[in-house]
């Protein structure tokens, strides 16, 4: 098991999952849910692959990189919304009252050790609607393309060079057919790395 792949696996440990509710009432009625991420990446830290080697990791020579054929990824991740009645004041005809539509995340990369932020802050639009109840699994952006062709990450290519960090995400919304605005968190490890050592080992070859 190569460096990158223990860190990562030991890096579990550290996925956090924190739920935080915006209300501006008291009343129970208008907090008829509690919305929060149940899931994210299957509880699992993340590995980011810099850069995706082609079909074979070397030229014919067994000693050169072939770089012809790399490219590089935009990263997906899937969370499990989950919307759970906060108490028994809910539509009992399961109406729109108490149905959750998530429309928006925040992404923020907090890098552990000292290590340059890997990805700028940046905001993403979704429509994920989750019904009083309901556990709805969705895909939001989590490494954009661009992030993965600037520094410092493209400088993480063809080395066994990482950088840990933990994403923030904060995902906003509103209940539906109220003004009632929910903003929820959650937190992750991912280990950015260009996993070229485990594809070198993989294939029987010593970069």
């Amino acid at each position: 098991m190569s460096r990158k792949v223990k860190a990562a696996v030991v890096a579990s440990a550290l996925v956090l999952i924190t739920v935080v509710l915006s209300c501006s009432e008291d009343s129970n009625y208008d907090q008829r849910t509690v919305v929060y991420v149940s899931s994210i990446n299957k509880d699992a830290p993340f590995l980011c692959d810099v850069l995706c080697q082609g079909d074979s990791i070397y030229e014919p020579d067994q000693v050169t990189y072939k770089t012809s054929d790399d490219y590089v990824t935009e990263d997906y991740i899937q969370v499990v919304i989950t919307n759970k009645p906060y108490n028994s004041i809910v539509d009992p005809t399961k109406g729109s009252l108490g149905n959750f539509l998530v429309t928006g995340y925040d992404v923020e990369f907090i890098p552990y050790g000292g290590a340059p932020v890997p990805v700028q802050p940046f905001s993403g639009s979704t429509s994920i609607l989750v019904a009083s109840g309901d556990a709805v699994p969705a895909y939001i952006l989590l490494v954009p393309y661009a992030a993965k062709n600037v520094a410092p990450l493209v400088g993480l290519d063809y080395t066994s060079n990482e950088i840990m960090a933990r994403a923030h995400i904060t995902f906003h919304g509103h209940e539906v057919q109220t003004d009632n605005n929910i903003s929820f968190e959650v937190n992750m490890t991912v280990n950015f790395a260009d996993p070229l050592l485990t594809r070198a080992q993989e294939q029987g070859t010593n970069p």
